[in-house]
Order: C-alpha cells, then sequence, then structure tokens
C-alpha cells in the first residue's frame, strides 16, 4: 500500500476534528487510472486522494471537491506546498456539480463519502467530523446519482464503504448502471470480519464482478 511518506507529500490536516485514516489510503491504492484521464473526487477533506493519485499519475487531470471551508483551506495548502499542478480544488456541494460541468465531463468519480448512516456514532452533528463522517450533509443514493450523471459511458466511480453496506451500496449502484466490477474486503486481521469494502463500478457496463483478495490491515 502506498503512504504519503514514501511519495514524498507533505500533508497538513487539523489537530482536532476531521482527520484521514487508512481508509483513505486503502482507497487511493484501489483506484485504477488511464493515461490522460479526467477524475474528480467527490469529499476530498484536506486532499490525501487527489495528492497520491496526482503523484502517481500525473499526466491526468484532478478536480478535489470539498464543501467544508476549513478543510478546503487546508486542501489549497496542501496542493501548493507539495508543487502539484494537475489538482483543481473547489469549494462546492457534490450535488451542485452537475451545474458546474455538463453531464459525461469525467472519466473517474473518487470517493470516501461520509458513510455512517446520521443515527449512528454520537458525534456533535455540526461538528466538522460529523459532517465529514456521517450522511448529514449527503448520502449514498446523492453521490451515487451525481457520479451517474457525471461519468461518460465506461466510466468508473471507485468508492470505500463500511462492509456492512456491501448490499446496499451494490444495489444502489445497479439502480443507476454503475455496474459493480471489483469488489474489495479489508479485514482488521486473517480471522476477523471484513470491516470495510472498496468497489469500482463502470457506467453502462455488463454485469460481471470480481472479488479481490482479501486485505488484512493486521497480519
Amino acid at each position: 500500500m502506498l503512504t504519503p511518506t514514501k511519495l514524498q507529500l507533505k500533508v497538513r490536516q487539523p489537530e482536532e476534528g476531521y482527520r484521514f485514516s487508512v481508509d483513505s489510503l486503502l482507497l487511493a491504492d484501489f483506484v485504477r487510472l488511464k493515461k490522460r484521464s479526467k477524475i474528480v473526487e467527490f469529499g476530498a477533506g484536506c486532499g490525501i486522494i487527489c495528492l497520491i493519485l496526482a503523484k502517481r499519475f500525473p499526466e491526468c487531470t484532478f478536480y478535489a471537491v470539498e464543501v467544508q471551508e476549513e478543510l478546503y483551506r487546508f486542501l489549497e495548502e496542501n496542493i501548493e506546498k507539495n508543487r502539484i499542478h494537475n489538482i483543481t480544488p473547489l469549494l462546492a456541494d457534490i450535488r451542485d456539480l452537475p451545474s458546474l460541468f455538463p453531464a459525461g465531463s469525467f472519466h473517474h468519480v473518487v470517493s470516501n463519502p461520509p458513510f455512517r448512516r446520521p443515527d449512528t456514532g454520537r458525534l456533535c452533528p455540526l461538528s466538522q467530523e460529523a459532517l465529514a463522517r456521517h450522511e448529514i450533509l449527503i448520502d449514498m443514493d446523492q453521490i451515487i446519482d451525481s457520479a451517474r450523471l457525471l461519468l461518460k459511458t465506461g466510466g468508473r466511480f471507485s468508492v470505500i464503504y463500511p462492509s456492512e453496506r456491501t448490499a446496499e451500496l451494490i444495489t444502489a449502484m445497479k439502480r443507476v448502471r454503475l455496474e459493480p466490477k471489483r469488489l474489495c474486503f479489508v479485514h482488521p486481521g486473517p480471522e476477523r470480519q471484513a470491516r470495510l469494502v472498496m468497489a469500482e463500478g463502470i457506467k453502462d457496463a455488463k454485469a460481471e464482478v470480481r472479488i479481490l483478495p482479501p486485505i488484512f490491515i493486521n497480519q
């Protein structure tokens, strides 16, 4: 798995509030991009996923979208600090993107979204971390609907969710014909059940899914 250190990245993030974790690094490693692709990341936070991908794929063009102003300031700073010129930061609501970009503008949509339902956990509903982790401002269906609209035919959607939402995620993707093509389950250890699932869907593809070898965080 790639890390910011191996890629020579310097990343600033809030001392308190939302901070990226291993799920962002896993998703960045899971994503497959083609040369000269145009990619949008939904909910970029401090920008860790786009920063990693932009380093790995310098010939691609990235748009990093974040709705929270404080996180957006870290995103801008990290892009500038690392002298990365192929990422454009956007302070915007994901649901407003179809008014900013024509339908079918992107080859790939990537998202480590707020993936917990609003009634789970004990976080303050107005806190930065709650908005980043819980479906308060946007939910799974809205994310997937936006991805479908912005993707070209044959474009890819890469996302990570808690494993208990796998059936819900697959159903939502198939509803809009973002056909699941690759699934990878992430386990805390070899003898423990999966905690996360990463999925890649392709717009208007035929049904055929591959289950990748599992990832164990602690061997």
